[in-house]
């Protein structure tokens, strides 16, 4: 059992010590009104990256009908929890043209974990930064 070693000190690696973000935009048609793939590509570059903490940033105006009659600021308007992401129907993530995963349906999905991560009262919750 030396090679366990389970009564040392455990050594926390801290070398990364800021993010740095970068903007990537669509190579595809990247208005949602119609229907169409959407395509981001990262190409190489000396950097590494680290999905798990990137986002979408959608940004747009939100429109009455195909006219594009705006709303009034005393119009009423709800939108649904987690609204951007039941615009899509399907989100790949891919590495060199290999699929590493796919998610269908991603509305329903990131709706159904955000309800089990985040607490319900949705007066003082995080998850209302989900939309």
């Amino acid at each position: 059992m030396e090679n366990l070693k389970i009564t040392e000190k455990p050594e926390i690696d801290e070398s990364i010590e800021e993010y740095e973000y970068h903007s990537y935009e669509p190579i595809t048609s990247n208005d949602l009104n119609r229907p169409g793939e959407i395509r981001m590509n990262i190409e190489t570059q000396d950097l590494f990256t680290h999905p798990s903490e990137s986002y979408l940033v959608f940004d747009g105006k939100l429109v009455k009908n195909a006219e594009h009659a705006v709303y009034a600021d005393a119009d009423v308007v709800t939108l649904t929890n987690n609204a951007m992401m039941h615009l899509f129907n399907n989100i790949k993530y891919q590495l060199s043209g290999q699929e590493i995963e796919s998610l269908f349906h991603p509305g329903q999905v990131t709706t159904m974990l955000g309800l089990l991560k985040f607490p319900d009262d949705f007066q003082k919750s995080t998850g209302l930064n989900q939309l």
